[in-house]
């Protein structure tokens, strides 16, 4: 009548959407339209994406590839806030990296999980 039904999958891929969205803006992550955004960084897709996490004291003590990637040869003299949190999201597409108050770890680790649970096996049914 007004449109076609939602198969099965398309209706789990919805809901692990929906709590994927939830769980990013606890976390401080912007996620519209199944993209991840950052200002001034771009979009990447939320399907095959990965997440990581690392707390500013010990990502100060190395020089990640992907700080590099995304400021340059600056990525050596810039310093990490100890007093932050760093979410990587890792795509194909692209790399955004999402520093937050370490006071979000709990918020950010289950944003994690729910992104990478289908990498790792983990279902939240």
């Amino acid at each position: 009548m007004f449109g076609k039904k939602k198969t099965d999958d398309e209706k789990a891929a919805a809901k692990r959407l929906s709590r994927i969205r939830v769980a990013a803006a606890a976390a401080g992550v912007n996620v519209l339209g199944g993209k991840f955004h950052q200002a001034g960084q771009g979009s990447i897709p939320v399907d095959g994406s990965t997440v990581t996490i690392e707390l500013g004291e010990h990502a100060r003590k190395r020089i990640t590839a992907t700080r590099v990637a995304l400021t340059g040869i600056f990525a050596l003299w810039l310093k990490k806030d100890e007093q932050k949190l760093y979410i990587t999201i890792e795509h194909p597409d692209g790399v955004l990296l999402y520093p937050v108050d370490a006071k979000k770890e709990p918020q950010a680790r289950v944003f994690a999980t729910l992104v990478n649970g289908e990498a790792t096996g983990i279902t939240t049914d």
